[in-house]
């Protein structure tokens, strides 16, 4: 399989001189056509920083970003982000449902009526039927995270950044949301990359689990998650293959809190 996002080298530090954090060293990835990756590590190792950097809205000082074998200079058209502070991501003078068709711009193959239609299903499908016409200033923080999710689903894009993007919602539609993401993103051929703190989410979310070090990051291991396509909140998470993905991962991220970061 081609990959769809490449990156080689990657480094990243904040700073100048003495007061220098060098957050990112030495990242390498390939993610193929279709994958779902999932990125943990121990809190500040600089997750978010990495997928703004592989989605082209940061700079890297070394390394390059490809996407479909092109540099990445700034975000390619086929790239979507749900950013984690969704406040700030979405149109506070349009609609949810005008939210989400913003996000179905470039969508082609479908007529203005199919395009509202469509972004009327998602909505209604993350939980929002009813709230179409409300704008985000109007709704709840959480409810305001599913319309940046929706918007992300809707953009139908071949690969989609997820900056823990379920973070604000209640358990239970933590995992709806879990099985709606997947859902999605098989249907449109949706290649993901999210970004989590919580390995759970990341093992029952994903294909491969990579699993990042303390700064300056890089990946410790790449694991591959081997349960099925089709998967189920509770008979997926209680299957010896997730409990086993799941010792690895919360094991390796343990072991490097009792380590001091490098300066």
């Amino acid at each position: 399989m081609d990959a769809v996002l490449s990156a080689k080298g990657i480094a990243k530090s904040y700073g100048r001189g003495d007061s220098a954090q060098n957050i990112i060293n030495g990242f390498d990835l390939e993610v193929d056509q279709g994958a779902f990756v999932s990125l943990v590590g121990p809190s500040g190792c600089g997750k978010t920083t990495l997928l703004m950097i592989l989605s082209g809205l940061l700079s890297p000082d070394s390394g390059q970003i490809f996407f479909k074998g092109k540099a990445v200079k700034q975000t390619p058209h086929g790239l979507a982000v749900v950013f984690q502070d969704y406040s700030r991501s979405l149109l506070p003078w349009k609609t949810n449902i005008e939210n989400v068709l913003f996000g179905m711009r470039r969508v082609v193959g479908l007529d203005e009526r199919q395009k509202r239609d469509e972004a009327e299903r998602i909505l209604q499908a993350v939980g929002l039927s009813g709230f179409e016409k409300h704008h985000p200033w109007q709704i709840s923080g959480g409810m305001q995270q599913r319309v940046a999710i929706a918007r992300g689903l809707a953009s139908q894009s071949e690969l989609l950044l997820l900056d823990e993007p379920l973070a604000a919602v209640d358990a239970q539609t933590r995992a709806d949301m879990q099985d709606l993401l997947r859902d999605l993103a098989r249907k449109f051929k949706q290649t993901c990359v999210l970004v989590t703190h919580d390995v759970d989410e990341a093992v029952y979310m994903a294909d491969r689990v990579l699993v990042l070090g303390p700064r300056p990051t890089k990946v410790v291991r790449d694991i591959t998650v081997d349960l099925p396509k089709d998967r189920d909140q509770i008979s997926t998470r209680e299957s010896p293959s997730f409990l086993a993905a799941r010792h690895e991962v919360l094991s390796l991220i343990r072991s490097m809190r009792k380590q001091p970061s490098p300066q």
